[in-house]
């Protein structure tokens, strides 16, 4: 299920860590929503969240090292999900703050929900897929041992290791079944991939964006777009698109 909100703000200036203010109103919503349904998605921080999203302006947008000037005071969010029941909350919490305005936190601006709309989705019928990256990709290698991470890019030889290998326990996770030799097969070609550097909760995290073919078995792509590539998704990263 994927989804579309339009937002408002009242003053042009955003900063550049925009996802984490964000992710103070999702958090807010659902917590006005449903206190049951937000404890059983945040009560836990470490737990996995069943939505993916990504945030993009309008053209008339200037991004400085300092921050962003949203000179049309509007910006969309993407929502995907497959989860179609989370989706449903999703949209019930967004449509409940809709035409309100509520203060974004640790700032001076305010935020509304304008519009909040059901995207059709690009059904998958073959075995290639052109996607464009939405929300850059972050790659994380972790050390339990040292407690440590290292966030790989396209520009890192072990990026398609590590995007693999991750995948194939988050999958397992999921399922239960093992289908590493699929994910194994599958094919990850650059059309453009890029290298950048995203601020998030302080951190300065390296992360790819751009666009890319992925071969591989249907439910693997149906997967991928539906549910997002890499770590962080439901904090505004690893969303994607078909072209």
């Amino acid at each position: 299920m994927r989804i579309k909100i339009e937002f408002e703000t009242k003053c042009e200036e955003l900063p550049i860590d925009y996802r984490r203010k964000f992710i103070s109103y999702l958090k807010g919503a659902l917590e006005d929503y449903n206190r049951d349904l937000f404890r059983a998605i945040y009560g836990d921080g470490h737990s996995p969240k069943s939505f993916c999203f990504s945030i993009y302006f309008a053209p008339e947008v200037t991004i400085a090292k300092d921050g962003i000037t949203l000179h049309s005071k509007r910006f969309n969010v993407c929502f995907t999900t497959l989860d179609v029941l989370m989706g449903v909350h999703l949209v019930n919490a967004f449509m409940a703050r809709r035409n309100k305005w509520f203060p974004m936190a640790d700032s001076n601006n305010n935020l509304r929900a304008l519009s909040i709309t059901k995207v059709q989705e690009y059904p998958i019928t073959g075995n290639a897929v052109c996607f464009k990256i939405l929300s850059p990709i972050v790659i994380r290698d972790h050390d339990a041992q040292k407690g440590r991470d290292w966030y790989l890019t396209s520009e890192d030889d072990e990026f398609e290791k590590i995007w693999k290998r991750n995948l194939k326990t988050e999958l397992k996770k999921a399922g239960g079944k093992d289908v590493s030799d699929d994910i194994d097969a599958m094919g990850i070609k650059p059309i453009y991939l890029k290298k950048t550097v995203v601020k998030s909760y302080g951190i300065f995290i390296p992360c790819t964006i751009g666009s890319l073919v992925l071969e591989g078995e249907k439910y693997l792509l149906e997967y991928l777009y539906k549910a997002g590539v890499g770590s962080k998704r439901s904090m505004g990263f690893g969303c994607l698109d078909v072209v």
